[in-house]
């Protein structure tokens, strides 16, 4: 299912920019949400985060977080140039990487969606740019989940010359992932 909506981003990166990409998805996991801070491949590195409340059927939130060197490496596929530091982010790079962050966890919606037949609607974006731990922390304050599991996909995205590094994250609330596990059949994992 991850790689079905991670594809269909792609997919349609690839159709806005008019440039082939390429995806691979190294690893897929479930976590709870109060160990999410162990599987953070560096708490302290700076990172780029475009993070999304979902609406419908299920409910909670999405974001991927993108370790600085990526979003770096984003930038410059996308628009052939990247900021040098944060504090040189402007009004274009951060659009864009909004409207990147808007379509990949949109497309995993979708997926989402069409996989379960649950109507799954995506909310507008916000980004950030922080330590990956404090924004980790903030999605999970936002998403205000205890005792909850989060899907963490770990991502790439590349072209003939750049990679960038991701970590997708979706935090359901606790009725939503039972209602996730039902739509895929899988009602016992509830």
């Amino acid at each position: 299912m991850a790689n079905i909506g991670l594809g269909h981003a792609i997919r349609s990166l690839a159709e806005l920019t008019a440039k082939p990409f390429n995806m691979a998805v190294p690893s897929v996991d479930t976590v709870p949400t109060e160990n999410l801070q162990k599987i953070l491949p560096d708490p302290e590195c700076v990172c780029v985060a475009v993070f999304m409340p979902i609406a419908g059927d299920i409910e909670g939130y999405i974001a991927f977080l993108f370790p600085w060197p990526s979003a770096q490496a984003l930038w410059t596929m996308l628009m052939g140039t990247a900021p040098e530091s944060p504090d040189q982010i402007d009004e274009i790079s951060m659009s864009a990487m909004l409207e990147i962050g808007n379509i990949i966890n949109s497309s995993f919606l979708a997926a989402l969606s069409d996989f379960t037949g649950l109507k799954i609607e995506s909310t507008p974006p916000l980004a950030g740019v922080e330590m990956m731990g404090a924004l980790a922390t903030t999605v999970l304050a936002e998403a205000e989940t205890h005792e909850s599991i989060a899907l963490s996909v770990e991502t790439a995205i590349y072209d003939e010359s750049h990679e960038t590094n991701g970590l997708f994250l979706c935090i359901p609330t606790r009725a939503s992932l039972t209602k996730l596990f039902q739509g895929l059949g899988i009602e016992e994992a509830a």
